[in-house]
């Protein structure tokens, strides 16, 4: 069920009405778990099928959210490319290329992908030690820039002015919105633009 609350100063109420749909009207003590931008409650004792129904939902949501976010950033066409090669019978289209398991479906389609395939790199990422940072002024943890002095041969390395990209995401989640075609590069635009992409 998904059902829009509003915060009442620092306080989030639920309505009687969704507590008794949840089962916590008879519940002793509530269980919270509380994550960046997401709050969890469920009774804080189980049963076997209780707990079984929560682990139903709460996949059921996942799906729903990765689902959301894939169409959020389409599937990954090499970045404009168009050179890029599908398979005659696909030509292209990712439904068709997933229901035909064709060798040129959409996890190739990202693998080929020079811009998907570099945010998966992590050589690409610039790192100093933390002492430079330090020195710098620059948190520990700060994501970095790197220009190069082509008269010089000078490297500048700098705090990034945008803070949040891909390599903010779980492996995990990376792992599976590659497998499924899902344009990275795309992905990484909207987290840096900080784009909402859910609840409108």
């Amino acid at each position: 069920m998904k059902n829009n609350q509003k915060k009442n100063g620092q306080t989030l109420q639920i309505s009687t009405e969704i507590q008794q749909s949840c089962g916590f009207a008879d519940a002793e003590a509530l269980s919270v778990l509380a994550a960046e931008g997401v709050c969890v409650i469920h009774k804080g004792e189980l049963t076997a099928l209780e707990l079984s129904h929560v682990i139903a939902t709460l996949s059921e949501m996942a799906s729903d959210m990765t689902i959301h976010l894939a169409k959020a950033c389409g599937f990954c066409d090499n970045c404009g490319d168009d050179e890029s090669e599908h398979c005659e019978s696909c030509g292209g289209d990712a439904v068709c290329a997933m229901l035909n398991g064709c060798k040129d479906g959409p996890s190739e389609w990202v693998a080929n992908c020079s811009l998907c395939h570099d945010l998966l790199d992590e050589s690409q990422i610039v790192s100093l030690p933390d002492y430079l940072l330090e020195e710098a002024g620059i948190p520990a943890g700060a994501k970095l820039e790197a220009y190069v002095d082509e008269d010089s041969g000078e490297i500048t390395v700098v705090m990034a002015d945008v803070q949040q990209d891909i390599s903010d995401v779980s492996p995990g989640i990376l792992s599976v919105l590659a497998q499924s075609g899902v344009c990275l590069a795309e992905l990484d635009e909207r987290i840096m633009l900080g784009e909402i992409v859910y609840g409108r």
